[in-house]
């Protein structure tokens, strides 16, 4: 499960992440993760500033200096990043068409579980922006999602909780032989030493499951129009 770069800035590397690698393994520094090859690669004291399930896939950007873990922490704390997905969900499509919209719920963490809460939970935002046809499995569809929190678990949660949970996803009640398809394709960020806005999107590789062409066409629109529509800068930069 090899990582591969995409983009370089002074203070971080934007990566694939393959899905099966754990992000981080703390407990285990020894064991196979992101964070472990990229040190094995000489990059570093590298610092994480954003996760992704370890079944996930796609663009995961990692500071390679303390300050640009300020700095981008910063960012997701005010939700300037601007962030797309691509799943499959255990659903066909005419149902799926029935999840376009924004989505909020509050989420809580019990153990490795997320719950969705009447109250006491973590507000979580996310808007499904298209549904399409996945061209293997009728049975199956993909969902397009920019995701405006970064709560543990909250695609796969939130969209259970809607009646799609996320094909193969046997955590959150998804059947099926599939595996588990997450993958962050686009992600808009402020460069940590010159604040320029910048959107990286994710090649593709060989975890990417094949998509119909509108949901391409729907992929390659959003990092298109997030290049050109950056959020209000940082005050500090």
């Amino acid at each position: 499960m090899a990582v591969r770069l995409v983009a370089t800035t002074p203070g971080a590397l934007v990566v694939v992440k393959p899905a099966g690698l754990a992000s981080e393994l703390a407990r285990d520094p020894a064991a196979d993760s992101l964070v472990r090859q990229l040190r094995a690669d000489g990059h570093g004291d590298i610092r994480l500033v954003h996760r992704l399930d370890a079944g996930a896939c796609g663009l995961m950007l990692v500071a390679r200096t303390r300050a640009a873990a300020a700095h981008y922490a910063r960012e997701i704390d005010a939700r300037r990043w601007q962030k797309w997905y691509v799943a499959r969900v255990a659903q066909p499509v005419a149902a799926a068409r029935g999840l376009v919209g924004p989505h909020k719920a509050y989420l809580r963490t019990e153990g490795r579980v997320a719950t969705v809460v009447r109250s006491g939970g973590k507000p979580s935002f996310l808007d499904v922006l298209l549904a399409a046809p996945a061209p293997d499995d009728a049975d199956t569809s993909h969902v397009l999602i920019r995701l405006h929190t970064g709560r543990f678990h909250q695609i796969r949660v939130m969209l259970a909780h809607a009646g799609a949970p996320l094909a193969g996803d046997r955590t959150y009640g998804g059947a099926g032989p599939w595996p588990l398809y997450l993958e962050h394709v686009v992600l808009g960020s402020r460069v940590d030493t010159t604040g320029t806005w910048t959107v990286w999107q994710a090649p593709p590789h060989e975890d990417r499951e094949r998509w119909a062409p509108e949901l391409a066409a729907a992929v390659d629109a959003c990092a298109a129009t997030a290049r050109t529509t950056p959020p209000p800068p940082d005050a500090a930069l």
